[in-house]
This record gives C-alpha cells, structure tokens and sequence, in this order.
C-alpha cells in the first residue's frame, strides 16, 4: 500500500527534528568537555530546552503522518 506524499513529508521532517535533536546533544556534550569559558549551566539549561523541544516536534510529526486507524 502506498503512502501519500503528505505522510511521506511528515515522517521526514519529524525525521529530521529528531536528527536535529541528536545533534544539539552531541553538541552540549562537547562543548562542556572543551576548555571554553563557557556559562556551564547556561548550556545545559538552554541545550536541554533545545533538545526536548526538537525531540518533541520531531515525534509529533512522525505521529501525524501515520493514519488513523
């Protein structure tokens, strides 16, 4: 059974907020093991926010493109 495009697109783009939401994470982790002078909590706090939004709306689109059933 074939998809149609618009669940095609949306499973994509959640694809990609969550691809997006890894990278954030990868980011913080290196940025607080790198000898920057950097606010350490400032970081956490923000790069959290970042990700669980990211990884949010990365979820939901995936939710959205799959059919009621």
């Amino acid at each position: 059974m074939k998809e149609n495009r618009k669940e095609i697109v949306l499973e994509e783009t959640g694809k990609f907020f969550i691809d997006i939401a890894k990278l954030v994470f990868g980011g913080i982790i290196l940025a607080s093991i790198m000898k920057i002078d950097i606010n350490q909590s400032l970081l956490f706090i923000m790069g959290g926010i970042a990700v669980v939004a990211f990884a949010i709306t990365g979820l939901s689109f995936i939710a959205l493109s799959k059919p009621n059933k």
